[in-house]
């Protein structure tokens, strides 16, 4: 018995890959809720709230907005709102958290694995929240944040 493998063109991947994150034809009978959907991208980023909003919603049926990802978030209880995958905020369905809390508190925290100048860290951290402040208050002053 020997199985033909299937050719996978960059087309066909990136088309799968966008079905599989729900995004040829939101609203799939598997992606109806805001907490199926969460699950199904393994966990909505959302370190700013209104973007993990909106990419949960944009996956719902036609008609669904953030306003129903907020009810599942804070009324239904069905996401929640927590460190996730990277160590950065994401949603997830609330029925999966036991098993991203276990699975996350298996990683092992250690000493950074880049070399020092590779990754921001230590010396250069400060450099760079040093450097931030002192522009924000040239900014501030101006009365402008970020322009010149």
């Amino acid at each position: 018995m020997t199985k033909k493998t299937a050719d996978v063109t960059w087309p066909r991947a990136n088309a799968r890959r966008l079905a599989r994150q729900g995004l040829t034809a939101p609203g799939t009978p598997r992606l109806t809720s805001p907490a199926a959907v969460a699950g199904a991208m393994l966990g909505a980023h959302a370190q700013v709230l209104s973007a993990g909003e909106l990419s949960v919603a944009l996956r719902l049926p036609p008609g669904a907005t953030r306003t129903d990802v907020r009810h599942a978030l804070w009324t239904d209880r069905t996401l929640v709102k927590t460190y996730g995958p990277r160590g950065t905020v994401h949603l997830l369905p609330t029925a999966d958290l036991p098993m991203w809390t276990g699975a996350l508190s298996a990683v092992p925290a250690g000493k950074n694995p880049w070399p020092d100048g590779r990754a921001v860290g230590g010396a250069r951290r400060q450099e760079s929240v040093a450097g931030r402040r002192t522009d924000d208050t040239r900014a501030d002053r101006r009365g402008r944040r970020g322009r010149p």
